[in-house]
């Protein structure tokens, strides 16, 4: 894949274009392993990724909170969350991997899925796990069918609506996989960070709302996250200002401002780092397209 031959940062933002190849949905029947791609380091993306489990088990990090999810759960993993899945050596899952693009749920969905950073996962009841399993088969039938049938597009619609409202449900039951608790401080920081990015942040800041020493917090980060907080905090930003950018509303220097750059030539030279295309560039095909 030609986004693979540039330089790869610590933590990766990965684009629907790459995954869905000009798709608005895929859906697969996957295996992952402690060497499988994207294991070894945290990411982002500008999609949504619902996974099933049916064998195996991993550890997932998502948005500092840390669990382990084995056959009979499902989590999504929404374009606001990072996320790092961890499976140890020797382990591995099979699972449904269904991505989509946020155009393709209704607006009313999205807002419900958006709400908060707690993880959207969630144990399956041993009754509903048969007809979750069956639907997700009908759906990578649907989805296999070659061409772009009105009726498989309208069920594949249905269904992942299906999934996404069954996740939320069982949220508000309380039928979630256990959390963690040592990750606290880092959920504290990165809460920080996601509500004031746009403004001048230090290490020292994150560790005052970690409740921690600057250095100690520095080293818990970094042993937590495999990142440290200067990088995640601008790969953060950089997310966000391409979520700007792909509205096609503000123009490039004012999006960098907004985001909390305070040099406009290091977020060019950033953001073409990371996304192997210049903000001017993004956002001149973002208000083509409109």
């Amino acid at each position: 894949m030609e986004k693979q031959k540039r330089k790869k940062t610590a933590c990766e933002i990965l684009s629907a274009a790459d995954f869905l190849n000009g798709r608005e949905y895929k859906i697969e029947d996957c295996y992952s392993e402690h060497a499988s791609s994207y294991n070894d380091r945290l990411h982002f993306h500008d999609f949504y990724e619902l996974s099933v489990i049916y064998e195996g088990t991993s550890r997932f990090l998502v948005n500092g909170s840390l669990f382990a999810m084995g056959k009979g759960s499902l989590q999504l993993i929404r374009p606001s969350d990072y996320h790092w899945q961890q499976t140890a050596p020797g382990e591995h899952i099979r699972y449904y991997n269904v991505t989509f693009s946020p155009d393709f749920i209704p607006e009313e969905l999205r807002y419900e899925l958006e709400q908060g950073q707690e993880p959207l996962c969630a144990v399956v009841g041993s009754g509903e796990w048969p007809e979750l399993v069956r639907l997700l088969q009908r759906l990578c039938e649907a989805f296999s069918r070659e061409g772009e049938e009105t009726a498989d597009r309208i069920f594949i619609r249905g269904g992942i609506e299906m999934l996404c409202a069954f996740l939320l449900k069982r949220q508000e039951s309380g039928g979630r996989p256990q959390v963690q608790i040592g990750q606290e401080p880092i959920r504290r920081a990165l809460a920080y960070v996601g509500k004031n990015y746009r403004e001048r942040i230090t290490l020292a800041d994150a560790a005052r709302a970690a409740g921690l020493s600057p250095t100690y917090f520095s080293a818990l980060f970094h042993r937590n996250m495999g990142i440290s907080f200067s990088r995640y905090l601008t790969e953060y930003r950089l997310r966000e200002a391409k979520r700007y950018l792909l509205s096609g509303e503000l123009p490039v220097k004012q999006v960098a401002a907004v985001c909390g750059f305070a040099s406009y030539s290091y977020f060019v030279t950033a953001f073409k780092e990371c996304f192997g295309e210049t903000p001017g560039r993004l956002l001149g095909e973002s208000r083509r397209k409109k």
